[in-house]
């Protein structure tokens, strides 16, 4: 059966690589992934959404189902105004986590979708508790998504 016109189904923007090769970040640290900031207009087409994905590893085995969590840093609040940078007591933004497996394997984060994410903003990865330092070599990738009527 095909899909009925006007009912919802998932677009898909260009992926914009947020970081293609991160600097390494010790436990419980916050490193800008600083190669793109991430504009909802520009790079997601006006999709409020995206779908974080990134690639990380350890050199010595993190603790398992800690996480390492995503946090945006709104720019251009007021003018040219940026909020300040995120710290991992102050995340600034939250936006989503991927879930650490205790291995030294390249870990493939389980995608997620960031919501209502700010016009214009820089994004980071916060090594949360996992007792370890993410490699460098690190990615993040940011895909817009949206959901729109069939027609």
């Amino acid at each position: 059966m095909a899909i009925p016109t006007n009912t919802p189904i998932e677009w898909r923007g260009t992926t914009k690589t947020l970081e293609a090769s991160g600097s390494s970040i010790t436990n419980n640290s916050v490193v800008q992934a600083d190669d793109a900031n991430y504009d909802t207009v520009s790079d997601g087409e006006g999709a409020p959404d995206a779908e974080f994905t990134a690639s990380f590893a350890f050199g010595t085995a993190p603790t398992e189902n800690t996480v390492l969590a995503v946090y945006a840093r709104p720019l251009d609040v007021i003018s040219t105004n940026d909020a300040e940078a995120p710290e991992l007591a102050r995340p600034t933004r939250y936006i989503g986590r991927f879930v650490v497996n205790n291995v030294t394997s390249t870990q493939y984060g389980t995608p997620f979708i960031g919501r209502n994410l700010p016009k214009l903003a820089s994004y980071y990865l916060a090594n949360v508790a996992t007792g370890q330092t993410v490699s460098s070599g690190w990615t993040l990738y940011a895909t817009p998504i949206a959901l729109t009527p069939k027609v």
